[in-house]
């Protein structure tokens, strides 16, 4: 018996929640584990450099393998590759959950982005085949509401279970959710007569494009822990920019090549991928500076940091389904305008953050922030999935989620380092005004002395985490000698040839205990100071960091012309042909 409409309408929309799932998941995965790396280490005994393998394991298998496991679900049916991809992803996060070692986990993860890199593309070619094409921005709306909803309660919830259970649950949670989801997820996505298209694979593209991408983001990610000019750093580029170059070489001379570039010829694709791409970089790299800036600055606990942050991702759950309503109404480019200024305002208002700026307009810089991200993140994903023709939806999907994760990983490596470049060019200014605090102090000035020629050897590197203020921290043998000294001082004044009587004895004692609690105080006190003083270098160093993402967005912006009614026009009557 024929569907009606409105019992397609329903089944697609079906599909769009069912498939929606397996995207939360991932994404979730994305953002749940981070806040549960320093319990990790503590469990493991490991160091941080090992332990951020326990990311980039994953960030890196998800760039590597994108757009080749998006086009070889064509070969083997885009549900089952979907299905597939989420139970590899269950049983690999199960497998994460009971790790015994770190080395362990790190393969665990590989296997889940493995997973993930099956979910991701293959979830954005059903939900683009589940709607008819005026109901596209509606279905991909809720796709990225699906999505958002899982990057905002990410910290939070990695937050709770870490703190109040324990971290291998931020993996284990995985396992109950698709458990229950997954009879729905099966139910509402038909397998029968999936169409699968025939076709050699290119595994020397394939090889060629995993290593261009692999050295790319590894570069990208170990840049700030190695040193961006470091010969290392200078290799993996090359070796990425050379592995590219043959790729594209054996890519225009080989008969069923990986990428169609035909589909770079489509400029509402190109607008809505640099977009996606801007996205990325401004999303991830808000979210490394966020906590920072939360837990280092207000002193805010983990916990309640993450809750802040839920106010950025939160709000588009919220926009995302009413920007897909907009633009299947009114089109790809006024939302696009839009999410372009919001974020500009979003900015402009989070370069003028301080330590003293409150948390309820932190939250609404945040909250406008997120309003305008969710409205590009939407808009790009519409406009690369709903612009193409069904041949290329494979491809498009693929490329789509790579520019995104790379982009993501740009994002931390550029906002953090603009971040360390200004507190290494503001380290001087914070040691100069601390040694002005230490000369006005009331402590010996032998201390003063010896304190200020420490902290002048700080004077280019002291926010190193080396550092950390721990010249004015007194140890035992320190206050030891200084005992003495101040003991010695007070005999000092005794006339010669006085006895001393044990009640004397007792005074000096107790003066020179006096002195010390004094000058414990009064070294608290300077610590304080600098401390306050640093946070505010802080602050305006992360603020400043900020101002790339309006520069970013004017350069981004220039790709807006192609989104015009006269492009749209176009390339419509192209791909109805």
């Amino acid at each position: 018996m024929t569907e009606t409409v409105n019992q397609q309408r329903h089944r697609g929309l079906k599909q769009v929640f069912a498939v929606s799932i397996g995207l939360f998941l991932v994404f979730l995965d994305s953002t749940v584990v981070n806040i549960a790396i320093p319990n990790i280490i503590d469990d493991y005994k490991i160091d941080l450099s090992k332990a951020s393998w326990i990311i980039n394991g994953f960030v890196l298998t998800l760039a590597v393998l994108l757009v080749t496991l998006g086009k070889m679900a064509d070969m083997f049916g885009r549900v089952r590759t979907f299905l597939w991809g989420v139970i590899i992803f269950t049983v690999s996060s199960f497998l994460c959950g009971i790790a015994p070692s770190a080395d362990l986990l790190i393969i665990f993860r590989v296997l889940q982005g493995i997973g993930g890199a099956m979910v991701i593309p293959t979830s954005m070619m059903l939900v683009r085949t589940a709607v008819p094409p005026e109901k596209i921005g509606l279905a991909m709306g809720i796709w990225g509401a699906v999505g958002a909803m899982a990057v905002a309660i990410g910290p939070s919830l990695g937050g709770l279970i870490t703190e109040y259970i324990h971290w291998r649950w931020v993996f284990y949670i995985n396992v109950p959710i698709v458990l229950l989801a997954f009879p729905f997820i099966f139910l509402a996505i038909r397998v029968r007569n999936e169409p699968i298209h025939k076709f050699k694979l290119d595994p020397l593209g394939i090889l060629l494009m995993s290593l261009s991408l692999f050295f790319l983001t590894y570069a990208i990610l170990q840049g700030e822990e190695i040193g961006w000019t470091s010969y290392k750093i200078f290799l993996y580029f090359v070796i990425s920019v050379v592995s590219g170059a043959l790729f594209l070489f054996v890519e225009t001379r080989v008969k069923n090549p990986l990428l169609d570039f035909s589909i770079f010829k489509n400029r509402l694709y190109v607008s809505g991928l640099v977009s996606n791409f801007l996205s990325g970089i401004l999303l991830m790299g808000t979210l490394i500076l966020l906590p920072l800036f939360l837990i280092k600055v207000k002193e805010f606990s983990t916990l309640e940091a993450s809750f802040v942050i839920t106010s950025l991702s939160g709000v588009m759950l919220i926009v995302a389904p009413i920007t897909g309503r907009a633009i299947d109404k009114i089109g790809y480019l006024i939302p696009m305008l839009i999410g372009y200024i919001t974020i500009i305002v979003g900015f402009s208002l989070l370069i003028n953050i301080d330590v003293n700026v409150s948390v309820l307009k932190l939250i609404l810089f945040l909250a406008i922030l997120g309003t305008g991200l969710g409205i590009i993140m939407i808009t790009s994903v519409t406009v690369c999935t709903a612009t193409v023709s069904q041949t290329q939806i494979s491809l498009s999907s693929g490329i789509f989620a790579t520019v995104r994760s790379v982009g993501g990983a740009i994002g931390v490596a550029l906002f953090v380092s603009l971040t360390l470049s200004f507190l290494n060019h503001y380290s001087a200014n914070v040691v100069d005004e601390g040694v002005t605090i230490i000369k006005e102090s009331d402590i010996p000035k032998k201390l003063k002395d010896s304190i200020q020629k420490v902290l002048m050897k700080q004077r280019d590197t002291f926010f190193e985490e080396k550092n950390n203020n721990r010249v004015l921290e007194l140890d035992e043998e320190s206050k030891q000698l200084l005992a003495k000294n101040i003991e010695k001082e007070a005999l000092a004044k005794i006339p010669k040839g006085t006895s001393m009587s044990p009640e004397m004895q007792k005074k000096i004692e107790e003066q020179v205990k006096q002195q010390l609690i004094n000058i414990d105080k009064n070294i608290a006190n300077i610590k304080k100071q600098i401390e306050d003083i640093s946070k505010e270098y802080v602050a305006k160093s992360m603020a400043k960091a900020f101002f790339s993402g309006i520069i970013l967005c004017f350069l981004s912006s220039l790709s807006l012309p192609f989104l015009s009614k006269k492009f749209s026009l176009s390339h419509s009557r192209e791909v109805d042909i």
